[in-house]
């Protein structure tokens, strides 16, 4: 499956470096051309020896080794020369150079050098995956196109069970397969030909000119949705509330303020759209009564009539007509049932559902419910990553 491609596999200073040998086999056994390079951390825990038995090629701890003298400018030729680079397990430490440009070791050095896709298997403690440094290279790294697979829960090396376990070599085996250039199995356009609305961000409900009633989502989950489904190939219109994120390339934006700006692009825009994926939060009130001048403080107390909102959703679920429909719940308690009463309520095809606590954040937990009462759990990963998840889900079901 794999003849004549040249993987790269990086093996790092994680306790996790002994399944790396897993990992190498089973690429060898697919008749892979497998590289390893290690750093001088990764050759403490497991034997370059046993990795140069199991590739049949020489282990890379030292750019300047005596036995890559065949290869000219060697960190070029082995970058130029890689499919794909898989990082399994990555630490925070390398996560780090590479998102800020540091090249100070044989495994840095190709990465910067390679024009080939990389696949990052994170494992390292759950505190430092957690770290806001960590979660920030992440989301850079993103960003650029390098995919990421875990980390997942598990028994972390401290004895706790959190998350921060690398996934496992048959799963990185499978994604590296996945994204190789000309894999028949590659989603890398498996969107092509579809056309896909989403919706991202807050919405704010004017009080006066200056002051609104508002909710504190970010819009990531929402535009990275929109950023995976357009690498993946859908032609993308992305109904944008508030946010600070930066527009995505190749996405038709459309900038709205509150719930009623957001209903109009939405049923303006929903014609021939295959999928419909409603990941804003759209405020349930707005005040009845919009000031059209500042309000002073004039007063200790102020009463603030709130009536409700349009319900998106609800008329989408209405006026359905062949479009999958997805919904999101952000709930603080009873998720799965909240979800699925919503998911009947509505009208749904499928609802993700995650904890509030996971608002404004880069990562989080989420579960997919299909409307046959199916949950798949995945645990807190970037939400880049899982936007992938859901687009996945959403094809199973589709196709």
């Amino acid at each position: 499956m794999l003849t004549n491609k040249t993987i790269i596999v990086g093996v790092t200073g994680g306790i996790a470096a002994y399944k790396a040998c897993e990992l190498v086999s089973r690429l060898k056994k697919l008749n892979a051309d497998v590289w390893v390079v290690m750093t001088a951390a990764a050759t403490k825990l497991v034997g370059p020896i046993t990795l140069r038995t199991l590739s049949g090629n020489p282990v890379v701890t030292d750019l300047f080794a005596d036995e890559l003298s065949t290869l000219p400018v060697p960190h070029i030729a082995l970058a130029q020369k890689a499919d794909i680079i898989i990082i399994a397990p990555c630490t925070a430490n390398i996560i780090g150079k590479i998102a800020n440009g540091i090249a100070d070791d044989a495994l840095t050095t190709i990465v910067m050098a390679s024009p080939a896709q990389k696949l990052i298997a994170p494992a390292m403690n759950a505190e430092m995956w957690r770290n806001p440094a960590v979660k920030k290279n992440v989301s850079w790294l993103e960003s650029r196109d390098f995919v990421f697979i875990g980390p997942e829960e598990g028994k972390l090396a401290c004895g706790s069970e959190d998350i921060g376990v690398m996934s496992k070599p048959r799963a990185i085996v499978k994604e590296a397969t996945r994204l190789l250039p000309g894999s028949k199995t590659a989603s890398a356009a498996d969107l092509t030909g579809k056309k896909v609305l989403i919706t991202a961000g807050g919405t704010r409900e004017a009080i006066d000119p200056v002051r609104f009633i508002g909710n504190r989502s970010s819009g990531k989950m929402g535009y990275a949705l929109a950023e995976a489904a357009r690498q993946r190939g859908a032609e993308v219109t992305l109904v944008s509330g508030s946010t600070h994120l930066a527009a995505p390339e190749g996405i038709t934006v459309i900038k709205v303020e509150d719930a009623k700006s957001m209903h109009e692009a939405v049923i303006a825009n929903r014609a021939g759209q295959h999928i419909i994926i409603m990941a804003a939060a759209v405020a349930d009130y707005r005040p009845t009564i919009t000031f059209w001048q500042k309000l002073k403080k004039e007063s200790e107390t102020i009463k603030l009539e709130l009536s409700k909102t349009v319900d998106i959703l609800a008329d989408l679920g209405r006026l359905k007509n062949g479009t999958y429909l997805v919904g999101f719940a952000a709930e603080t308690n009873d998720h799965v049932e909240n979800a699925k009463a919503k998911m009947s309520e509505k009208n749904l095809d499928l609802i993700i559902v995650n904890d509030a606590s996971a608002i404004e954040q880069d990562s989080s937990e989420i579960k997919i419910i299909d409307k046959h009462g199916n949950v798949d759990e995945h645990p807190e990963q970037a939400k880049h990553q899982s936007a992938n998840k859901i687009l996945d889900k959403i094809l199973s079901q589709i196709t």
